[in-house]
């Protein structure tokens, strides 16, 4: 005989949820809630485009030469971030995918040359696209394939 014994806690929330249990939700707060959730992924892609523009103009500086360049990456790194935790909160798994891929890619850099930046620039023109031509969820074979390109540049890149 075994000393162990399996316990099967009673699932609270799905009670609360329907309405049978003793946290029950009021529905006006779960009305607001959803609505604010709505709100936001309206606005989403207005946030989403200014960490676009943002990043834009981090490559813009490197291209340049005049500015820190591992200070640049770092802040590149910190907005590809932020994407990354934001776009499959909102429907976007595609950007949260390519700013995962554009992390990699600037994470440890100090500096870059001319096919990083192309590189750089490429995620950047596949976000612009995924919210110009508003792909949700993970695009389906056109961002596997955009994937797949994103995935081939960097190897071309690593040398």
């Amino acid at each position: 005989m075994s000393d162990k014994e399996i316990i099967n806690p009673p699932n609270t929330l799905k009670k609360a949820k329907i309405g049978d249990g003793p946290g029950k939700l009021d529905p006006d707060i779960l009305d607001r809630a959803e609505n604010a959730i709505t709100k936001m992924t309206e606005d989403y892609t207005r946030w989403s485009n200014e960490d676009l523009v943002n990043l834009e103009a981090g490559l813009d500086k490197l291209r340049s030469g005049g500015s820190d360049k591992a200070a640049e990456l770092k802040d590149m790194f910190r907005m590809a971030l932020d994407m990354k935790g934001q776009g499959g909160s909102f429907g976007y798994i595609l950007i949260t995918a390519i700013a995962d891929s554009l992390m990699k890619f600037i994470e440890d850099r100090t500096e870059v040359n001319e096919f990083d930046l192309e590189v750089i620039a490429a995620h950047l023109g596949a976000m612009r696209a995924v919210f110009s031509e508003e792909v949700r969820d993970d695009g389906g074979p056109v961002g596997e394939q955009l994937m797949d390109g994103l995935f081939r540049l960097k190897v071309k890149a690593a040398g």
